[in-house]
């Protein structure tokens, strides 16, 4: 089959090349309100202020008692309910020098109350109907303030808890409901339809010669969604014409993604679907191992088509190279920097290639280790990594700081 080959730009420049037109689409900046559970896997549309003092009242950080003075304490009680439902965190009773009182862990810390003792620290006396709590044998008494949760103590009342544009975790949403919050906003979604080509693959069972096993349907819409995306009903194509162009003109998500097809050969049917769309580059082949297929461009409508190489190792360095840039663009946010650190072994140079190379490493102690297995065809070092390498074709000694791509 006759090939082409189209013009090459630099990784880092397909990144920027993808933010920037990111920028000039507006539907990535629409707003909704949610409840923090709900909000998990979204992004914040606005930065979030602490609605009030964490804590937001001094309390216990401990069972045990609320005293004042030194021991020995004389317990005074608060009257407690016979219903056991009744929140008793918030009784108390006024202490002076010389008294003590139960609490529990979080319970309202009582007037007068100077430190909180442990109860596994104490030993209780009764004489007479009047109890009295002293330190057990081998304690000290506590020093003033001891395990008492001041108020404020972790943020005040106005404090920046979250800028705009942060992904909402579990652990972010939990924190954000425990502060007060009934409703966040967010940034609406950015869709994406994903279409998966290739007459040899299947999608189930043990493939045979000349077959492929799908390495990307349901993989590819779980992995989209961890970016805040929407991943509407995907397609599978056959290698016609037809079909790449029903896709194009029935999909009306924001951003379209192809698995397979973006070659160059006289099977590869996105290039050709893309000229008959009238479709503008953003870039159609970058400097880069795996993945020098990979293009961008743009429809007339404003849709941002991604074509992916077929090879699974392949198509995911390109996903995590170009998807967060463009993502970022679109939600008005800056293009994502890069992290570093030193790699664990020497990388060689590429012999007769000035492109840079995209290598799953596993960072582990602040170094990263390259990991084996990294033919575009292959997943397995892939499947163990926490980061893309970005190495540069001249190759690196062990100890060399270098740019670091993370995986989702």
């Amino acid at each position: 089959m006759p090939h082409h080959h189209p013009p090459a730009v630099a990784w880092e420049q397909a990144r920027k090349n993808l933010h920037a037109a990111g920028l000039t689409c507006t539907a990535g900046t629409d707003v909704e309100t949610l409840p923090p559970k709900a909000a998990i896997g979204r992004y914040t549309a606005d930065d979030v202020y602490s609605l009030m003092d964490v804590p937001h009242y001094d309390s216990s950080a401990m069972d045990g008692y609320a005293v004042s003075g030194t021991p020995p304490w004389l317990l005074v009680t608060p009257e407690y309910p016979d219903d056991e439902r009744v929140n008793i965190h918030r009784l108390t009773v006024a202490i002076e020098p010389g008294q003590a009182t139960p609490i529990l862990t979080g319970g309202l810390l009582p007037r007068g109350a100077q430190a909180i003792v442990r109860e596994e620290h104490t030993t209780l006396n009764t004489v007479g109907g009047i109890t009295t709590v002293t330190m057990a044998s081998g304690h000290i008494p506590p020093a003033n303030g001891a395990d008492i949760r001041r108020t404020g103590s972790e943020l005040p009342a106005g404090r920046l808890l979250v800028e705009r544009g942060t992904l909402i975790t579990a652990r972010l949403a939990a924190f954000l409901g425990m502060n007060g919050f009934d409703e966040i906003p967010v940034l609406a979604p950015v869709t994406a339809r994903c279409a998966f080509t290739g007459n040899e693959v299947i999608t189930i069972g043990v493939p045979e010669a000349g077959q492929v096993r799908d390495a990307f349907g349901g993989f590819l819409e779980a992995t989209l969604a961890t970016q805040g995306c929407a991943a509407l009903p995907s397609a599978r194509l056959a290698d016609t014409g037809h079909d790449f162009t029903t896709f194009l003109n029935t999909s009306h998500a924001q951003v379209l993604i192809f698995t397979g097809g973006s070659s160059t050969s006289g099977v590869d049917m996105v290039r050709k679907t893309l000229a008959e769309a009238q479709a503008t580059y953003l870039f159609e082949s970058v400097q880069v191992r795996p993945g020098h297929p990979a293009l961008a461009a743009r429809l007339a409508d404003g849709r941002i088509v991604l074509g992916l190489p077929g090879n699974p190792l392949a198509a995911y360095t390109a996903l995590y190279s170009y998807l967060p840039p463009l993502l970022a663009g679109m939600r008005g946010l800056p293009l994502p920097p890069l992290d570093t650190a030193e790699i664990a072994q020497d990388i060689p140079a590429l012999t007769a290639s000035s492109q840079q190379r995209l290598i799953p490493a596993l960072v582990r102690e602040c170094r990263a280790h390259p990991l084996p297995r990294r033919a575009s065809y292959m997943l397995s070092g892939l499947s163990k990594a926490t980061h893309l390498l970005v190495a540069d074709a001249s190759g690196h000694t062990a100890g060399d700081r270098v740019p670091l791509l993370p995986v989702f």
